[in-house]
């Protein structure tokens, strides 16, 4: 049966599908260093501190990061998958509903005591005790969403056979518009960019 098409990209998408990809590094990082924490990989104390007082600070920062990649205020990353991997609307649905009872309280803890703090310690502080009820359920979220963003990414250029030279484009732009130099070496690095798309292939 064949695949049914991804949705031609518009250049907006294009650029937004970099901020994702940014966003999910950044994202990985703090998993893989909240997983560090977990497992005591830092020892008995982080500079002093008690590592289980670090963990609940990286696991501050790693919730607030997800629920951005899926709010409609944010990445909203669901949608620009649906139009990239349309063969998988069906996954991406099941997994969107799985945890679309969980945004509204994920969004407040982002908007009242993470990303931004409400003054009233009360208000602050509520979204906190609300998502220290549901810990362990959100860590397997955001595991459950790692995983899904891995399986999309190893497909990723099945997209569009000028999906990365599209995205140098959008690169190249921002490096006009604002003056400044995006180091391609980072974005080889940090898995955003392929070093042909760059460079170009070596021929012998």
């Amino acid at each position: 049966m064949p695949q049914t098409p991804a949705h031609k990209l518009t250049d907006k998408q294009i650029g937004t599908y970099l901020v994702y990809r940014m966003k999910l590094n950044e994202l990985m990082h703090l998993h893989f260093l909240l997983h560090h924490l977990l497992g005591g990989g830092c020892g008995d104390t982080v500079g002093g501190i008690d590592p289980e007082i670090v963990m609940n600070t990286v696991r501050t920062c790693a919730m607030s990061w997800f629920i951005t990649m899926l709010d409609r205020n944010g990445v909203n990353i669901f949608d620009l998958w649906e139009k990239m991997f349309p063969q998988y609307t069906h996954r991406l649905r099941l997994y969107q509903g799985a945890i679309e009872k969980d945004l509204i309280r994920l969004r407040a803890f982002r908007n009242r005591s993470a990303f931004h703090a409400e003054p009233v310690f009360r208000e602050f502080f509520q979204p906190r005790v609300e998502m220290q009820e549901h810990a362990e359920e959100d860590v397997r979220g955001l595991r459950r969403f790692l995983d899904l963003a891995t399986f999309l990414l190893k497909r990723e250029h099945t997209v569009d056979p000028d999906l990365q030279s599209r995205m140098l484009g959008v690169i190249l732009d921002t490096e006009l518009a604002l003056k400044c130099r995006i180091s391609r070496e980072w974005l080889i690095d940090t898995n955003i960019l392929d070093r042909s798309s760059v460079f170009g292939r070596w021929r012998f």
